[in-house]
């Protein structure tokens, strides 16, 4: 377990870690969209309370890379969506930023690790992972749908951040096939992949608007 530090520290960190994967990830897209940041309450699935350390709350959740995926099919552009069991709105793939290198099982850690390697992913990497582990793709990234600060409230001294990119991305290869695996509360973890043109949208789709214009900018 780390050793606790001052919440003071914890935001501190949080700042630098988030501020260092946002500036890597948009390096190559000098003219992506930034927005607002999101100020959330700790999610119901983890522990509400201030973390004693950034150890602790990059083990609960250190960022989230996704990628909203467009190509035309059957000559008409369309978005690939998925719907994960345990939510009840459509969404491009996404999830959590790992530990680069990671052993399956393993723990988070932010800390360095020997031998020179990465601590994390970069959010590119864990774009392209979730897309691969959801939808079965391969997929070239193409740019920054949005990039945005997510900001945890946790209560005094200041939100505890972390880094959210969803990228624009193209499939390279492979084939469209939905994970049998399910999350801890028993649901699957993807309960149903599809590629939808701009006027079949489900309603409940996450950014549908702004999927939209992409889709009628590709006609």
């Amino acid at each position: 377990m780390a050793e606790a530090t001052d919440p003071e520290t914890v935001v501190e960190r949080s700042r630098d870690h988030t501020e260092r994967l946002l500036d890597e990830a948009l390096d190559p897209f000098p003219h992506a969209t930034t927005l607002d940041p999101l100020v959330i309450d700790p999610p119901r699935y983890f522990d509400d309370s201030f973390p004693d350390s950034a150890d602790e709350q990059f083990d609960r959740w250190a960022g989230i890379g996704g990628a909203n995926v467009f190509d035309v099919r059957d000559g008409e552009p369309k978005m690939l969506a998925v719907k994960p069991g345990y939510k009840q709105r459509w969404t491009g793939p996404g999830g959590d930023l790992e530990r680069a290198d990671r052993p399956e099982g393993a723990p988070r850690s932010d800390r360095a690790t020997t031998g020179g390697s990465r601590e994390w992913e970069s959010l590119a990497e864990t774009a392209r992972r979730e897309v691969r582990e959801e939808t079965n793709y391969e997929v070239e990234l193409t740019g920054v749908f949005y990039a945005r600060e997510v900001h945890i409230d946790y209560g005094p001294p200041a939100p505890v951040r972390i880094p959210m990119v969803v990228y624009t991305a193209r499939p390279v290869e492979g084939r469209l096939a939905v994970p049998w695996n399910r999350v801890p509360s028993g649901e699957p973890e993807i309960e149903d992949a599809r590629w939808f043109a701009a006027d079949d949208l489900p309603e409940n789709l996450q950014d549908r608007e702004r999927i939209r214009a992409c889709l009628e900018e590709m006609e």
